[in-house]
């Protein structure tokens, strides 16, 4: 599985979710990125999120993975609410930067 394919996929979607103001549940990334639905989630979308987040990070933009979220609670994965900025604040900041013209 090449992460680095899979993250620059997720990237563009993730873009336009953000311009949208809106978010997508893992699920939907995973379908949006051509994950195979066989493979279980947890751990393939965590280094794809990891890598658009790096990437991010590297392009000093507010981390696009923050706007990947858990379908039942609408929050994302405890290892982004762990991080410095609270996450409902980096999302703002998502909707601020890929804001359309």
């Amino acid at each position: 599985m090449d992460y680095n394919d899979l993250a620059a996929k997720a990237r563009p979607a993730l873009i336009t979710a953000s311009m949208r103001r809106s978010t997508m549940t893992y699920g939907e990334l995973a379908r949006a990125i051509d994950l195979d639905p066989d493979v279980p989630l947890s751990h393939h979308i965590r280094r794809v999120l990891d890598l658009v987040s790096e990437g991010c990070i590297g392009r000093k933009e507010p981390s696009l993975a923050v706007l990947v979220i858990n379908e039942k609670s609408g929050e994302p994965g405890p290892g982004f609410r762990a991080g410095k900025t609270p996450w409902h604040t980096e999302t703002r900041r998502c909707f601020d930067r890929w804001r359309p013209a």
